[in-house]
């Protein structure tokens, strides 16, 4: 039976982490011991190794990408049995809900105090992605666009795909 790597809550503050590098690829072998990644919190910097023997099947977070408590960021397999099936509906909901958490109590609706001239809805992203397109000069109604549903949260995936597909502002 398969592991789910899961980010858990080491300390009562803590809400989110920073993938730092992944060591492994998938389709790794891994031993108890081995270095899979490195994990950045506010406080401290660590390497997650291994507790159980398998191979690496699926990363699900990308190297300097911002994770919340109970994220999963990869799945090891012991047998060749594929990654479930519902961990990346999990990874999303738990990034909306960690996106909510976040946002700050004082934000304005400015359609309803601006009106029309104020534009259209804002685009939802989860922070670590509204921060990585920030940083890339990129407009998160850009990266909706491109993905053809603006309704849904953006991720930091989502704008990894749209800099690796279109180019950031600096390309």
């Amino acid at each position: 039976m398969g592991q789910r790597i899961t980010i858990e809550k080491w300390a009562e503050n803590l809400e989110e982490v920073t993938i730092g590098r992944w060591v492994r690829v998938e389709g790794d072998t891994l031993r108890i011991g081995d270095i899979l990644c490195e994990i950045i919190t506010d406080k401290v910097t660590f390497e997650y190794t291994i507790e159980q023997p398998g191979t690496l099947s699926a990363i699900y977070a990308a190297e300097h990408s911002v994770v919340p408590v109970g994220y999963v960021i990869a799945f090891i397999s012991e047998g060749g049995e594929p990654p479930d099936e519902d961990i990346p509906e999990l990874n999303e909901r738990l990034l909306a809900e960690h996106q909510e958490r976040s946002e700050p109590d004082l934000e304005l609706d400015l359609d309803a105090i601006l009106g029309s001239a104020g534009g259209g809805k804002k685009t939802r992203a989860v922070p670590a992605a509204r921060r990585m397109a920030r940083q890339a000069g990129i407009e998160l109604d850009d990266i909706a666009q491109w993905l053809g549903a603006p309704d849904r949260a953006i991720t930091v995936e989502d704008v990894e795909g749209y800099i690796e597909q279109v180019g950031g502002a600096d390309d």
